[in-house]
């Protein structure tokens, strides 16, 4: 097993970090300034960089002939063509969204944290922190269909931020109202609210599915930062079981491929946590060693051919 890490050092490209195409694709995310890096596997330097059109790139979505960006700032997803490669060949196109919401400071204008290819690869769900909203684009041939887009109202300032699909659910983090959402896939009707953090510091992070689907984990900051771990029902519904303390400002984490550890990058204790996990029972116990790395915002766990 590897793993990537993702440091919050502009020179790094850091935010967000995709694999394909036998290649490692970052993001420096900048007001103005933000590119699109693209790395060969195995090496730490850039083939190139593409500047992105928005501001503020935060995460990366690998199609089959497009990288979807997602800029944060200026409320777009930047779509780049790639070839059979995986290296960009041409212009970036650029979706504009608009509405806002109840939060005046958080929510002036649109806020695209998210992409995530459903799993039939049909169709991408985006989510827009700034207007309550998750959008969907139909998928055709590897690339996003703009005219084929709907839109679905979330609960008013709740802030959604990351997505997991589950068995005929789509479960959406919210990281000003600290919930996870419970969604019908493809229906989209909501399902349930969850509490993550009962400290409510609307820190609400990221969120991922345990291989067989059983337990769902969820990530909060900012105050009593922590991992909630939630059994996952039949219904798709996912109640807490557990809220497990880790270090300061807990952004990203990850679980091994096989599902045994977990892997939590706290950007303020300038370190990356290791956790075991109980199949059986959805547990964490952490470990007493520990990655020691300056501000780590995103790491990604993979097996190497």
């Amino acid at each position: 097993m590897e793993l990537l890490l993702g440091t919050w050092a502009p020179e790094w490209g850091h935010t967000c970090l995709a694999m394909g195409f036998g290649k490692v694709y970052s993001l420096r995310s900048l007001a103005g300034g933000s590119a699109l890096l693209v790395r060969e596997e195995g090496s730490e330097l850039p083939i190139v960089e593409y500047p992105t059109p928005g501001e503020h790139s935060c995460h990366i979505t690998l199609l089959a002939r497009e990288a979807v960006v997602s800029d944060y700032t200026s409320g777009t997803l930047s779509l780049f063509p790639l070839d059979a490669a995986g290296v960009p060949c041409g212009k970036p196109r650029l979706i504009r969204f608009s509405g806002h919401g109840p939060n005046p400071e958080r929510q002036a204008s649109p806020h695209i944290h998210s992409s995530w290819l459903s799993p039939d690869g049909g169709s991408l769900v985006v989510a827009d922190l700034g207007s309550d909203r998750i959008y969907r684009f139909a998928v055709r041939d590897g690339s996003v269909i703009e005219s084929a887009m709907e839109s679905f109202a979330m609960p008013s300032g709740c802030g959604p931020r990351h997505c997991a699909f589950g068995k005929d659910v789509l479960y959406v983090s919210t990281e000003l109202s600290d919930e996870v959402l419970t969604l019908s896939w493809p229906g989209m009707i909501l399902l349930g609210r969850s509490t993550v953090n009962d400290a409510h510091p609307s820190g609400g992070g990221h969120l991922e599915l345990s291989p067989d689907g059983k337990f769902l984990y969820v990530s909060s900051r900012l105050e009593n930062d922590g991992i909630a771990v939630f059994r996952v029902g039949e219904s798709g519904l996912p109640e807490r079981i557990s809220y497990v303390p880790t270090g300061r400002h807990p952004r990203h984490f990850c679980l091994s491929p096989d599902g045994g550890l977990l892997f939590c990058a706290c950007r303020d204790e300038n370190a990356v946590q290791i956790f075991e996990r109980d199949a059986e029972t959805g547990s964490l116990s952490m470990v007493p060693q520990q990655i020691e790395i300056e501000k780590p915002v995103f790491v990604l766990a993979y097996e190497k051919d």
